[in-house]
């Protein structure tokens, strides 16, 4: 078994860190032009003290719904980006493994941003009950 990446996480503690998922960023940036205090607004007013991450997999998500990268940088100038790394792919292929002999399976991206979850030792902010099948996966709903 390969060791998890949590022991090196280096950015504040995992109690530092909220990683969000692509929901989270589609819901606010809804919220935000709505002009409305959804759950993704309330989330961030009530963690002020927390800092945000996504996967590299969550940036190519929302890629689809900007025009250039300096938008999507825009958005997310603040948030830590957190790259794929082997072990990564290695808790991807445990994930995959364990869902599919439960007929339970995640799409593709969401295997690999609850990867990035586990590997790392970070829990979840996401409002996707899929996640919630992913055993070790901690989720924090908004």
């Amino acid at each position: 078994m390969l060791p998890t990446l949590a022991n090196q996480y280096d950015s504040g503690g995992m109690s530092s860190a909220s990683y969000t998922d692509t929901t989270f960023w589609i819901d606010l940036a809804e919220e935000l032009a709505a002009g409305e205090q959804g759950g993704a607004r309330q989330f961030i007013a009530t963690h002020r003290s927390s800092h945000l991450e996504v996967s590299i997999i969550t940036w190519g998500e929302l890629a689809a719904g900007v025009n250039s990268p300096a938008e999507l940088d825009h958005l997310l100038r603040r948030v830590r980006i957190l790259n794929l790394h082997f072990q990564v792919a290695w808790e991807a292929g445990r994930i995959e493994r364990d869902l599919a002999e439960r007929a339970a399976r995640l799409g593709e991206n969401d295997n690999w941003i609850a990867a990035t979850a586990r590997t790392w030792g970070l829990r979840l902010v996401s409002r996707d009950r899929a996640f919630e099948r992913v055993p070790g996966l901690s989720v924090v709903r908004y």
